[in-house]
Formats: C-alpha cells, structure tokens, sequence
C-alpha cells in the first residue's frame, strides 16, 4: 500500500527510490516507457534520435519538461545488437526500429564470432554517451531508466525470435552453449549502462511470457541461467516480458536477486500478479502500450485509476505502460492523463482519509 507523505514534495528520484523500497512517498509514481516519442517532440527523425546522443538527449529533457513522469529513459533499441554483429536494421517514421536481416542463421556462426563491445560497436557507444549526459543532467533528481535484453532473450538478437525457438526445440546442447555465449555480452552491457549512471534496469525477458515459451521450457532451460545473470549482475532491476504475460511465471521470478519490481504484462490480471508476488515486491502496472493511441484522455484517466484502485490497497504499486516503447501516435493528451489520473486517487485517498477522521 502507498503511504502518503502530507504537506511535501518529492523529486522524481526520491519518489521512485521510496515507493520501491517501501518508504512513504507524496503520490505513486508514474513511469510510462518514452524512448522514440522524444522524437516527436522535437520534431527529428527516428534514425536520428537513436543514433545521435545529442538528439536523444534533447527528447527525453523534452519529455520531462512536457510531462514531468518519474523517469528519464536511456535509449532503447535492441537491433542495435544486430547491426553491430553485421545484420541489417529497418528504420521506420512512426515506430522504434528493428532487425530485418539477423547477422546469423546458424549457431556455430554466432560461436565463433566476437559479440558486441559495448565501448565500441555500432551505435552501442553512442547510447553509451546519452546515458551519461542524461546522469549529468538528472543526476538525483530524476531516475535514469536503461532497459536491456534479458539475458535468455539475447540470442534472439542474433538469429531472429523464430530461429532461436527452434534451436531450443531441436538442439537443446546447442541452446546451451549459446546462453553460455552470450550471457557476458548481457553482463557487459547492463553493466556498462549502470557505469555511465543508469539508476535502475528494466531487463526485458521475452522468454519468460507465455506467448513465447510454456512454464514447461522455461523451467529446465531459463529459469537457471536467468538466476544466474541476476545474481552476477547484482543491481537494482525492473523485470519485464516487454508486454506478454508474465503470471504464469511470477512465482518463479519474484526471488531474483537484485529485483526490485516487475512489471506484468497487458493481459495479466493485477490481484494474481499480486498474490503471486507476495504483498512487498512492487508491481509496475500495466497499462497496454498499444491501447492508448485509440482512447480518449478521459478513457486513459478512468482506466488508470481502475488500475489504482484495484493494485495500491494490496501492495506497493507504480503506474505504467505494458509493452516496448509508446506508439508515437499517442496524443499528448493522453499522456497527461495519465498524471491526471494519479493527482485525483491521490486526492481522493486523503478525501477519504479526513473524512474516516471526522
């Protein structure tokens, strides 16, 4: 349950670091994903937001200054792994680019070739510096997100979703070996983010959802080395499936070390999430990403404070988006009401609160 702090006023920083350690804070924080839709804002092109450190830098202060949300975001776009390995990414106007030619069709191609350096492939030293200035700039103030691969996902990165699916299926000491491979280039990076004054990471695990992968294959082939990279990585970390359902998994999850909340997916119900979890982890909820170009702002406030007045009475909960990054076609307005929504429960509770006095 949040409690409320009267007559005070918190920074972005000290919001999220008490609501996820169970503190007091002033009202729940708010923590949509906005990496891409700083380009809306200034009016710049995606291929230039995610590969100019000045650009991108200049979307989240724009982002900030707009909304006010609890967050600033470090770039996030996964093919950049690919194109650094020798695949082709596909740039788009109104989306977050992808993969369209992974490097690699075969396992022994990604085993014998050097994975990304953090420092100095492709685009990854430019995501580098943007992280570092948004630190410079937002340092204790407001939290510097990074969102990475999760470390079961990654050879994913490599091969494409369909291809490292059916390396699992069919050659299981293959798959191994490169989970072996590739868990130092996750490792790598998340802490390489974490040196240039990323505050928090948001690992993403798409093999922890449903969608992708039954309880039954996660469980022998994930769940190990999953617990394993957390535990190396000792940091401060928001699981997420990146949007897909995460229920069927959570009482598996909940004991990473490090963890520090997860973020169930659009369609899992938040009193299971809740009742798997225990009631001190907090949930980060879990707004569908793709819904909210299509809705009114006062659709977008109601749903939201559905969403808080079903999560916050149970255990500490934190308002956002379910999904990879917000469609750019989501009306600023919309934006906004997500703000507007956690202002009015947090007025409502202290209406509520004098009123149980009298």
């Amino acid at each position: 349950m949040v409690k409320p702090v009267p007559e005070s006023r918190m920074n972005p920083y000290q919001r999220l670091q008490n609501a996820l350690n169970l503190d007091p804070v002033d009202r729940v924080p708010v923590i949509p994903l906005l990496g891409a839709y700083g380009a809306r804002l200034t009016r710049v092109a995606l291929k230039t937001l995610f590969s100019s450190a000045e650009a991108y830098v200049a979307g989240q202060q724009a982002l900030q200054a707009e909304f006010g949300f609890d967050l600033v975001l470090a770039p996030f776009d996964f093919s950049a792994f690919a194109e650094a390995c020798g695949g082709e990414v596909a740039w788009h106007e109104e989306q977050v680019p992808n993969t369209r030619r992974p490097p690699f069709r075969r396992p022994e191609e990604a085993l014998s070739h050097p994975l990304p350096d953090p420092c100095s492939s492709g685009r990854l030293p430019v995501f580098l510096e943007a992280t570092r200035r948004l630190a410079d700039i937002y340092r204790q103030r407001v939290p510097i997100v990074a969102a990475v691969p999760g470390p079961c996902i990654f050879p994913a990165l490599l091969f494409g979703l369909d291809r490292w699916i059916e390396i699992l299926l069919f050659d299981e000491a293959e798959a191994r070996r490169l989970l072996a491979h590739t868990g130092p280039c996750f490792l790598a990076w998340a802490r390489a983010l974490l040196e240039a004054g990323a505050d928090y990471l948001v690992v993403s695990e798409g093999m922890a959802v449903s969608e992708v992968a039954p309880r039954s294959i996660f469980v022998p082939q994930f769940l190990p080395h999953l617990l394993d990279m957390f535990h190396e990585l000792k940091a401060p970390t928001f699981l997420s499936g990146t949007g897909g359902s995460l229920n069927h998994n959570l009482d598996l999850l909940a004991g990473l070390p490090g963890l520090v909340a997860v973020c169930p997916g659009a369609r899992d119900d938040l009193a299971r999430a809740r009742d798997l979890v225990g009631s001190q982890l907090p949930l980060v909820g879990n707004l569908d990403c793709h819904l909210l170009p299509s809705l009114t702002p006062d659709q977008v406030c109601q749903l939201s404070l559905a969403k808080l007045d079903r999560a916050v009475p149970a255990g500490p909960f934190l308002l956002g988006t379910a999904g990879a990054d917000l469609p750019l076609a989501t009306p600023p307005d919309n934006l906004r009401a997500l703000r507007a929504a956690v202002d009015r429960f947090q007025e409502d509770r202290l209406d509520q609160d004098a009123h149980d006095v009298l």
